[in-house]
């Protein structure tokens, strides 16, 4: 019976997600201790009144025997797809919320590509010699090594 009790109590201790005061423990099992004495153990009814015992509570070794629903790949399928939101949707939204006009990115995204292609920086970048590359390859590798070292902050959006 001591077994059971103690059980139980750390069933109780599992659901509450703490450990209980030992003032609570003594208070909630003196007016059980009497039920503990009877005879008569059917089951779910004499675990009800032990000590710390939630009213509509289960205990946890009912939580383990629950079995698991078993649902079909159809099934699991369409609750993804209820789930999900069209991102599109939720990027005109976004736009339509903001104040101003487009953002820097979106110019950058949206830009022809024909016309960063001659800009002075890529024409500048083709025109570079095999020293040059090699030069700024390993000044580029310098800092990849540099920033390996520390995690990228990444925004929120």
């Amino acid at each position: 019976k001591k077994l059971r009790k103690l059980r139980l109590q750390r069933s109780v201790e599992m659901q509450l997600g703490r450990k209980r005061k030992a003032e609570e423990m003594s208070d909630s099992s003196g007016g059980s201790s009497d039920e503990d004495e009877d005879g008569s153990d059917s089951g779910s009814e004499a675990e009800r009144g032990l000590a710390g015992r939630l009213p509509g509570a289960m205990s946890a070794a009912e939580l383990k025997a629950t079995p698991s629903r078993a649902r079909t790949k159809a099934e699991r399928l369409a609750r993804v797809q209820a789930g999900r939101v069209d991102f599109k949707d939720k990027l005109a939204e976004k736009r339509k919320g903001r104040k101003g006009g487009k953002t820097n990115i979106e110019q950058k995204r949206n830009k022809p590509l024909m016309m960063s292609m001659n800009s002075g920086n890529v024409r500048k970048k083709k025109a570079r010699n095999a020293h040059e590359k090699v030069k700024t390859m390993k000044k580029h590798i310098k800092t990849l090594k540099q920033n390996a070292k520390r995690p990228k902050i990444r925004r929120k959006g």
